[in-house]
């Protein structure tokens, strides 16, 4: 796959599902179904990211703090300043060529592995078929977990999801980070 260009996720209500889009700078779209229980198992792994990804930061900080509930506003706080950087009004640019055909593919698995530059390659996958593996640098990390929220919201799904924006439910307008 060539280098991300968008993503976007828009919940469908007639499936119950999310539609996650990724688009690339060479205009190809690969499109697939999330469903609640994906959708959560994503959330875990993607928070667990974070959480690393935060431990790292706070080594070489002079004011580490233990408390929990600290952590936690520390990580919200830190998202929302990422987040805040992303272009998120840009409309999603929909391609024609779909190398992994038309219909969305239901998703199955999520792992993270080593990719380039010490950057975590999360690894998306249908149970059986191609799927994607996106390499997680700052911004990437913290949109996809803002399309979470914010879509997840919009499902009414009551997900847990610990960290976040906090972001008012609005119209069902899909939700893309460009």
């Amino acid at each position: 796959m060539s280098q991300m260009h968008q993503i976007q996720m828009s919940y469908i209500s007639s499936e119950d599902r999310v539609l996650f889009r990724l688009n690339t700078k060479n205009r190809q779209e690969f499109r697939f179904w999330m469903t609640r229980r994906y959708t959560a198992i994503l959330w875990k792994t993607l928070a667990r990211v974070v959480n690393e990804a935060g431990k790292s930061a706070k080594a070489i900080s002079p004011a580490a703090v233990q408390d929990e509930l600290a952590k936690s506003a520390e990580q919200e706080i830190k998202h929302n300043e990422v987040v805040s950087q992303g272009d998120f009004d840009t409309a999603y640019l929909e391609s024609s060529y779909l190398p992994l055909g038309d219909a969305p593919t239901l998703l199955f698995s999520v792992a993270i592995k080593p990719g380039p530059s010490s950057r975590a390659m999360l690894c998306l996958h249908p149970e059986k078929g191609e799927g994607i593996e996106l390499a997680l640098n700052e911004q990437i990390l913290h949109s996809l977990c803002k399309l979470i929220i914010d879509t997840s919201q919009k499902a009414q799904w009551n997900l847990d999801l610990s960290f976040g924006s906090g972001s008012a439910q609005g119209d069902e307008a899909p939700t893309g980070w460009n």
